[in-house]
């Protein structure tokens, strides 16, 4: 009998907390999906613990040596059977619900090509819901800055995938699956069902932890991503530009008045931009700007009040600024909080 869905499972030295990742898979309600897992490469003992459990629907591949993890997800791409596609992730686990919701969301849109979910954070640090809109105009304009999709959460149309001839650039060790969402959000909608179906764990051994340390490497493969979005809307493409663009979206703090009325400035020039090329909806790119006002403003909070003030007079529309946010902001401007 063939197969709904393809479930794709990365696996790179994670004999940790593999076991349980595939036990979330395997006790899903929806029944109808193979589970390919694909290991790149591993010395621990992950393999063994894969070929230790017995479900038909498992199938492995195994790679010699490490390939990386765009390419193991194009090969995901093309070795899926199914209809749809999902990942996950070798160390986080998953609501049981999870593959139905997202394919009944699917079955009754069938203009939308990805779908995603919320997730919940947990293990090192705080735990929370990480959210993401689910407006696919929102997602689309959201996408000029960072992902809004979580990789981890996504179920693919894959004959939308084929069609579109869309897969992950190998040049970028991180942030290859936000560059695919960026390149898959010109062909079909992407949506995100709004609840946390998804429980990602946090970890100081992730990728995206290794390269905190290395600035210079982690801009380049940011700019091949920017580069896309400046010849979108018509942009220079130059390091004045790019490095405006990078501070919003990054996690550095400003605290200097002039460095935030400047990346104001640049959140204010892209609206002009969209506005002259028209790319983007205009009323879900003006969201996305006061959701990144927002962002800004949050990080400049060390610099005090002005900041808020300053937020609360150049905002576009309040009503794209939750209420609780906005007194989360003053708070911080009031005591000038100097972390993220």
């Amino acid at each position: 009998m063939s197969k709904d869905l393809t479930v794709v499972m990365p696996v790179y030295n994670g004999e940790r907390y593999l076991k349980d990742a595939i036990s979330s898979v395997l006790i899903q309600s929806f029944k109808n999906f193979e589970l390919l897992i694909i290991d790149d490469g591993s010395s621990d003992q992950s393999l063994k613990i894969i070929e230790g459990i017995n479900d038909s629907r498992i199938r492995i591949i195994r790679n010699n040596e490490n390939k990386g993890i765009a390419f193991v997800r194009n090969l995901g791409l093309n070795q899926a059977k199914g209809k749809y596609l999902v990942w996950m992730d070798c160390d986080d686990i998953i609501h049981k619900d999870k593959f139905q919701k997202q394919i009944d969301y699917l079955e009754s849109n069938s203009e939308v090509g990805i779908c995603g979910t919320w997730l919940w954070r947990f293990g090192d640090g705080k735990q929370a819901i990480a959210k993401s809109p689910n407006d696919p105009e929102v997602v689309k304009t959201t996408l000029i800055f960072s992902p809004s999709v979580w990789n981890a959460t996504a179920m693919f149309r894959l004959s939308f995938i084929r069609k579109a001839n869309l897969n992950y650039d190998t040049r970028l060790a991180i942030a290859e699956d936000y560059n695919f969402y960026l390149d898959a959000s010109f062909h079909f909608p992407i949506h995100n069902i709004p609840e946390p179906l998804y429980y990602y764990r946090a970890s100081e051994t992730s990728i995206m932890k290794e390269y905190e340390s290395q600035e210079s490497k982690k801009k380049s493969f940011y700019k091949i991503i920017y580069t896309k979005v400046f010849d979108k809307l018509g942009i220079i493409n130059d390091d004045r530009n790019f490095n405006v663009h990078y501070k919003i979206a990054s996690n550095h703090l400003i605290d200097d008045y002039s460095e935030y009325q400047e990346v104001y400035e640049w959140l204010v020039f892209l609206k002009k931009k969209n506005m002259e090329m028209n790319i983007y909806n205009h009323d879900s790119f003006s969201i996305m700007i006061d959701n990144m006002f927002y962002f800004v403003s949050k990080k400049s909070s060390k610099i005090g009040f002005t900041v808020f003030a300053f937020f609360m007079k150049n905002v576009s529309s309040l009503k794209n600024i939750e209420s609780i946010l906005l007194l989360k902001l003053l708070t911080r401007c009031i005591v000038k909080y100097d972390k993220f």
